[in-house]
């Protein structure tokens, strides 16, 4: 018969077993810096939002004002066309008295008129 050899594993260390007051100890505080970091991101993300929000109402702002400039640009080009093309400005250019004479036509007569 042959031997056998037995082998003996080395044994782990022993943990000390720890008390249910150091147990709730160590959760409370992993509670609390879990906590504390998520309150801590929440404030940075408000924070970038809020900052964003506040540069597109400034970029809306500045986008009014320049549409308002350039209404106030048009009104005064149409203004100008306005007065350019005037009947004073014809009449100035003599080109009312090369104009010829307009037909005068009656489509509907006075008979057609009576009842």
């Amino acid at each position: 018969m042959s031997v056998i050899e037995y082998n003996l594993r080395p044994r782990r260390k022993r943990r000390f077993k720890e008390t249910l007051k150091n147990e709730t100890n160590r959760a409370i505080k992993a509670l609390i810096t879990t906590l504390t970091l998520m309150i801590i991101v929440l404030i940075g993300a408000f924070l970038v939002l809020t900052n964003q929000n506040a540069q597109k109402g400034y970029t809306l702002e500045q986008a009014k004002l320049e549409n308002e400039n350039l209404k106030t640009i048009n009104g005064n080009l149409s203004t100008k066309i306005t007065d350019s093309t005037s009947f004073k400005k014809i009449e100035e250019n003599n080109k009312l008295s090369t104009m010829s004479e307009p037909e005068s036509k009656k489509y509907v007569t006075e008979e057609d008129n009576r009842i």
